[in-house]
């Protein structure tokens, strides 16, 4: 895999063309893997010859650089559309979290596993990583922040602590996922979302004792 990562998507909205290109390249990446892969396995799946495809999509790493971008905006805009008179923050976040974790296909998993250990020595990748981290942590700092504000979330929820353990939660359910083909996703969620509405109510700052 190259360490530079072209640009990847428009900034117009998605054509039907780009979304069928990456439908289908994470359904080949999932099979093969990023390095087995080839451009022409692509552009079968997706149905069209690869000259085609490469008006589209200039390389691997190109497809690889929208699906991840692609992610980014998907998250971003679900966490957008968090508002209190939806109800509880913790349901909305739940209801976020099984879109992505349960309802997904498992390829999703698959292929984030394969994100994860590449980004482990290619800088690029890692970069992209942080971006799709960066705008979910994002969109929970300002959600935990309101529900702290109007009471839903004690005022004392030490935040850090908690983002980092339901982070890891979720990154650990991924794994599971991704790499055990019978694992259970629902009875999992159902675990990781009573875990996280336990450590929303727990996971306090301590007290800080005044002097008399």
């Amino acid at each position: 895999m190259s360490q530079h990562l072209a640009p990847a998507l428009p900034e117009s909205p998605l054509s039907e063309r780009h979304i069928r290109i990456l439908d289908a390249a994470e359904g080949v990446f999932a099979r093969s893997g990023f390095h087995v892969a080839t451009m022409q396995d692509v552009a079968a799946e997706a149905g069209m010859s690869p000259g085609n495809l490469y008006r589209y999509f200039n390389s691997k790493d190109a497809i690889i650089a929208g699906m991840a971008e692609r992610d980014r905006s998907t998250i971003a805009a679900d966490f957008a559309g968090l508002c209190p008179s939806k109800g509880s923050l913790l349901d909305q976040l739940e209801e976020i979290g099984r879109k992505h974790l349960v309802r997904q296909p498992r390829e999703k998993a698959v292929i984030a596993l394969q994100i994860w250990a590449e980004a482990a020595r290619n800088e690029q990748m890692a970069s992209m990583c942080a971006d799709i981290e960066g705008s979910l942590m994002e969109g929970l700092i300002a959600a935990i922040s309101e529900a702290k504000r109007n009471g839903e979330l004690p005022a004392t929820l030490d935040e850090q602590s908690f983002l980092l353990a339901i982070s890891m939660m979720a990154d650990g359910f991924f794994c599971r996922r991704g790499i055990e083909p019978h694992f259970d996703a629902e009875a999992g969620a159902d675990v990781l979302f009573r875990s996280m509405r336990t450590l929303a109510r727990t996971m306090l700052l301590p007290e800080i004792e005044t002097q008399p």
